[in-house]
């Protein structure tokens, strides 16, 4: 017993040791840490705001270094656009208590043993510019955080924006339940991944005419799991849910809006990006009363990642151009691409184009409840052979293929007569049943009759397909010279009134 004892002490002994001499090692290496690490995310900003004409920077403003434990503050100034209704450069203050590591006290408390450089835990400081936060805060600080850095340079951590509840202006209120971030990232952000959520955030304000508005959005969730590809591109998930989104206008029934969501993902495979984005309202409500619901998916393949990061830097480099030439006064820069610049672009382009990529528009739906309207659209692009053609040419071999299909219900017609008549605050089921079956006749009538859509069963539908400068439309095959002069004419004939004189009253239609 006695034996183990005096093994535990050593042990006890030995970590203390090792911990000393670690909190000694932090405190000296503490000052380069933040300053390069102050460094790399002042090129961030850069990188990220160029062209917004915004600058952010971040900067240490004092540093005083212990045994155990530092104490740093930190400024974050802004400088903006001059803008009527917001400052042109602002600045926030921070207060870090830093824990040196490899044992910091805060984590030993969670029985978290393992090792890191440091643990920061700061908070907001108040100024003139914050001061009405605090206040909102009910005088506590409304951002504080927590963070550790590794000794391989692997930063994580918890950001917290606490509570408000005040009223910015005499006819509008804030109440904000507060938001939480996590977050954790490798060496130089090369892999990040953040989550966090908001219980709620209710708005309450007037309109120009004094007429109340009111805002609520519950349910805010959001999740990244990404990674850096090869080029400025971070690849992997991405999912953003809102729960409820309510609006009300003066003493009108509530607009509700449920289970709002977008998730996105990208992907390289061999120095191509591949990757999709997805946009769902689950159900749309106007006084208690179900509307529509929507789903909208994108795609995109084979986009080379080496042309698309030429047109980033192109792009980057001309806002520079205009906003040196803004500096110096220049009302109308010129902006034109040099030689160089106009090869790499078009070196680009080819680049882009020879791999063939693809855009698609994979589905965008509204259903209602007795119908669904849907579209679909993909464009696929190749690179014209020769490249060295006229323009118009170019853009016509350019397209490789392009497929289009369109459906609406006749009930989806029907459907929206229904709903605007809940709008309108009208009650008669017998009128607004006959005036959707009205409505719906004259409007399938009316686009019937352009030739640009056909009807299978209670469908209205249209299709296009392209490929070698031949076009199907419906079923029809035709050139492209003939289908425009197709579509030209029918256009024509919408505008001259194709419906002649015994078209039914505009009584009789809805607004």
């Amino acid at each position: 017993m006695k034996k183990t004892a005096g093994i535990a002490a050593a042990l006890v002994v030995a970590i203390g040791v090792i911990s000393t001499a670690g909190a000694w090692y932090t405190g000296t290496q503490l000052q380069g840490v933040l300053q390069s690490t102050i460094t790399d995310v002042n090129q961030q900003y850069k990188e990220a705001l160029v062209g917004t004409g915004i600058a952010i920077k971040f900067e240490v403003v004092s540093l005083e270094t212990h045994w155990f434990t530092s104490t740093a503050r930190y400024r974050l100034s802004f400088t903006a656009p001059a803008n009527e209704n917001l400052p042109e450069h602002l600045e926030l203050l921070f207060r870090d208590n830093i824990q040196h590591g490899p044992l910091p006290v805060s984590r030993l408390k969670r029985l978290n043993l393992w090792p890191v450089m440091l643990a920061s835990n700061y908070e907001l400081e108040a100024n003139k510019f914050t001061q009405k936060w605090f206040d909102a805060a009910k005088g506590a600080s409304p951002l504080t955080g927590e963070s550790s850095l590794g000794y391989d340079g692997s930063p994580s951590g918890t950001l917290v924006f606490a509570p408000l509840d005040f009223a910015p202006t005499p006819t509008a209120t804030i109440k904000f339940s507060g938001l939480t971030l996590d977050a954790e990232a490798t060496k130089n952000a090369e892999k990040v991944v953040i989550a966090g959520g908001m219980d709620s955030l209710v708005i309450s304000t007037a309109d120009n005419t004094g007429k109340p508005v009111r805002a609520e959005l519950r349910g805010l969730t959001f999740n990244s799991d990404q990674q850096r590809g090869s080029g400025d591109f971070y690849l992997g998930d991405h999912n953003l849910k809102l729960a409820t989104a309510q609006f009300n206008f003066d003493d009108k029934p509530a607009v509700l809006v449920k289970d709002i969501s977008q998730s996105g993902s990208l992907n390289e495979t061999k120095g191509l990006l591949d990757g999709g984005l997805a946009y769902d309202i689950g159900m749309l409500t106007y006084d208690g009363k179900d509307l529509a619901s929507m789903h909208m998916l994108w795609s995109l393949k084979n986009f080379d990642v080496a042309a698309v990061q030429a047109f980033i830097e192109i792009y980057r480099d001309l806002v520079i151009k205009l906003q040196q030439a803004q500096a110096l006064g220049q009302d109308k820069p010129d902006i034109a691409l040099s030689p160089e610049e106009e090869a790499r672009l078009k070196t680009s382009i080819g680049n882009l184009l020879d791999a063939k990529p693809q855009v698609a528009l994979e589905k965008l739906s509204i259903k209602t409840t007795n119908g669904e309207a849907l579209l679909s659209m993909v464009l696929d692009l190749k690179k014209p052979e020769p490249f060295e053609l006229p323009l118009s040419e170019r853009v016509k071999q350019t397209i490789a293929q392009l497929d289009a299909k369109l459906s609406v219900s006749k009930e989806v017609i029907a459907d929206g007569v229904r709903a605007q008549a809940i709008f309108t605050g009208e009650t008669d089921s017998k009128a607004i049943e006959d005036q959707a079956a009205m409505f719906t006749e004259m409007a399938s009538g009316m686009a019937l009759g352009t030739g640009l859509l056909t009807l299978e069963g209670e469908n209205l539908q249209s299709s296009l397909h392209y490929a070698n400068d031949k076009v199907v439309f419906n079923g029809q095959e035709m050139t492209t010279e003939e289908f425009a002069m197709f579509v030209m004419s029918k256009a024509n004939g919408i505008g001259g009134g194709a419906l002649g004189g015994d078209a039914p009253s505009q009584d009789y239609a809805p607004d």
